[in-house]
């Protein structure tokens, strides 16, 4: 099995299994898939989708990102769980600045602040997530956000942990978003380092491309934040899995049972 589905609508489709699990197991291929938007996708893509059995799409992104790019174009027996992670003030703060072009207030370390408070702030959200895989009747699964790189990130790095996969291994698929969203991701720069340069000159170029690479790539040192939040609050990722999650041991036994092999 491939973990990379090629959609033209979509370059971060990917597939949650073979990863190995840390008592000798390894997650079954095509039951969980983490993925970005799904609004723009071809007619070729949603056959492959039916293709796959998706039954349950859950969409992380907020109302006004929905307004704005689209829902979902999902195969007929697939049912959508809105499952809103709003974006914060930090992002509104963005939009003057992508106007200006001048992006010298972006704070260099915003997205490990983004992930500090997807575990501060958005447990119910990830909560619904793991209870919706918990049901074998949902299954095959896709979650999603826009980009499918930092709320779907934190989100895959809660299945894998649930599914007890190391976390060297999921730090790993996190950073996988950086290959399958290269051609995007450039494109985006290149468009933002020619707007910058224009407004704010040679020096506006640079200070762009430092700030909004931070935004478009991932870095392991901003997961490593949700993991650093997570151990302050609950000592553990388990813990935060009960806690915050609210995960059982039988539930999560099941969960291991069914989605390894």
């Amino acid at each position: 099995m491939k973990r990379h589905v090629p959609l033209s609508g979509q370059p971060n489709f990917r597939d949650l299994g073979g990863y190995a699990a840390s008592d000798g197991r390894t997650v079954r291929w095509g039951l969980v898939f983490r993925s970005g938007e799904l609004s723009q996708l071809s007619s070729d893509d949603v056959a492959k989708l039916r293709g796959l059995d998706i039954k349950t799409v859950v969409d992380l992104r907020s109302p006004e990102e929905v307004s704005a790019r689209g829902g979902g174009r999902l195969p007929p027996q697939a049912k959508s769980h809105p499952m809103p992670i709003a974006s914060s003030d930090m992002f509104a703060k963005l939009i003057p600045m992508f106007l200006k072009g001048d992006f010298s207030a972006v704070p260099p370390d915003m997205l490990d602040s983004v992930n500090r408070m997807l575990v501060r702030d958005f447990t119910e959200q990830y909560a619904g997530l793991l209870r919706l895989l918990s049901d074998s009747a949902n299954r095959p699964l896709v979650f999603h956000c826009t980009q499918g790189k930092d709320r779907a990130g934190f989100g895959a790095a809660m299945v894998l942990s649930a599914l007890g996969v190391p976390w060297e291994t999921v730090v790993e698929d996190y950073l996988l978003s950086n290959h399958f969203r290269k051609q995007e991701n450039d494109k985006m720069l290149g468009m933002i380092r020619s707007f910058a340069a224009s407004q704010a000159g040679p020096e506006g170029e640079q200070i762009a491309f430092s700030r909004v690479e931070g935004l478009l790539y991932v870095k392991e040192k901003s997961l490593q934040a949700a993991y650093a939040e997570i151990i302050e609050r609950h000592g553990s990722i388990r813990a935060f899995l009960g806690e915050g999650l609210g995960c059982s041991d039988d539930g999560l036994q099941r969960l291991r049972d069914e989605l390894l092999e």
